[in-house]
């Protein structure tokens, strides 16, 4: 390893007995079998094997991954990859033997190295009960109609909450699921539902987010998981969709419930009539967050959840987004809790720390006069 890096080297003991003369996939398959915690793995050319863990940044070995077994590793996920990486970066969902990845790959310093981030999917989904998730916001996954936004900042664990939901769904009621990803990352098993996975991409199914929310009320759904509302056409179809009958459940980034609601709002147009609709369409929001473990070898999901009483879809055709804070905080309503509440019960049981806690709470004033 480089001699300035001060990234830490994994013991021969955490290591499991790494097979550093495998070949690269070998070596990715070994830590995605293996008990390490990490939710990510870096590749750079010329340097070693890292992984994100929860507490940081550390390296696999000293062995730097050679240009060979990078090219190598990217034929086996993507044939075209040279024409692919010349334009920009791509992403590969792939099932590499006993696991599924995401495999984001590109070239960096003037595409003199290249270089990969791989993350891993359960695969299949998670049961809904081992997440970790309020009671509150387990229901929404009983719903069958109107708007569920899944907020949070990225690598939040918005994407397994939702495959998870749609499981759930899968296992106790018969209907058609259609999910629009980038790229599809879990596989939902076929249960008492049929699913449809479609891919966004140039090489996947449909263009666009928006697009694949067009198409999805022609093929009579009755659940829709839109992966990332990043736009206004995006908004305003999943709107409509959820207006329309089938349960929508859409995710979004941002920090908190009223930074996302106003955010929707915003890509709506901020007008009263979109305010009405999305008042009177939305069914949940659930805004999370993923915090290490004091041990550092796991994470613990923390969550605030906003079931829109009468009085929220007031604040809401109101345009007065700010006071849904206020309106959480009085605990007025059955199925709602705010950020702080999660973090007191971690905090309580030492599982997290405080700093990490305050960096993940969505009301830092409230935080400060709680701890």
């Amino acid at each position: 390893m480089d001699n300035h890096s001060q990234i830490r080297t994994l013991t021969y003991e955490e290591n499991e007995d790494h097979p550093v003369f495998g070949t690269l996939v070998e070596q990715i398959l070994h830590l995605l079998n293996s008990r390490l915690s990490f939710s990510d793995i870096i590749i750079h050319q010329n340097s070693p094997l890292m992984l994100r863990q929860p507490r940081g940044l550390v390296a696999v070995t000293d062995s730097p991954i050679t240009k060979e077994e990078l090219e190598e590793f990217f034929e086996v996920i993507e044939p075209n990859w040279a024409e692919r990486i010349a334009d920009r970066a791509f992403d590969r969902s792939i099932d590499l033997h006993t696991a599924r990845i995401r495999a984001n790959c590109f070239s960096f310093q003037g595409k003199k190295r290249l270089g990969c981030v791989i993350r891993r999917f359960p695969k299949e989904p998670l049961a809904i009960s081992q997440l970790g998730l309020h009671e509150d916001e387990q229901a929404f996954a009983r719903l069958t109609s109107g708007l569920v936004l899944i907020i949070g900042d990225t690598c939040q664990g918005k994407s397994t909450t939702i495959a998870s939901m749609i499981d759930e769904i899968n296992r106790h009621r018969s209907g058609h699921i259609i999910t629009i990803e980038d790229p599809v990352e879990t596989l939902i098993p076929q249960r008492k539902c049929i699913i449809t996975q479609r891919e966004v991409g140039e090489d996947g199914d449909v263009e666009s987010y928006y697009l694949g929310a067009l198409d999805a009320l022609r093929e009579r759904p009755d659940v829709i998981v839109i992966g990332e509302i990043r736009d206004a056409q995006t908004a305003q179809e999943a709107l409509a969709l959820a207006e329309s009958g089938p349960l929508v459940l859409a995710s979004l980034h941002a920090r908190s419930t009223e930074l996302g609601l106003q955010k929707m709002m915003r890509l709506l147009g901020n007008s009263e009539a979109q305010a009405q609709a999305l008042a009177h369409a939305l069914r949940g929001v659930l805004c999370q967050a993923l915090l290490p473990s004091t041990e550092g070898n796991r994470y613990h999901l923390a969550t605030e959840c906003l079931t829109p009483g009468s009085a929220v879809a007031r604040l809401i055709e109101a345009g007065d987004i700010a006071g849904i804070r206020n309106h959480m905080n009085t605990k007025s309503d059955l199925g709602c809790h705010t950020m702080n509440q999660s973090l007191e019960r971690l905090l309580a049981t030492h599982k997290v720390s405080v700093e990490d806690a305050r960096a993940a709470t969505t009301d830092r004033v409230g935080f400060s006069e709680m701890v």
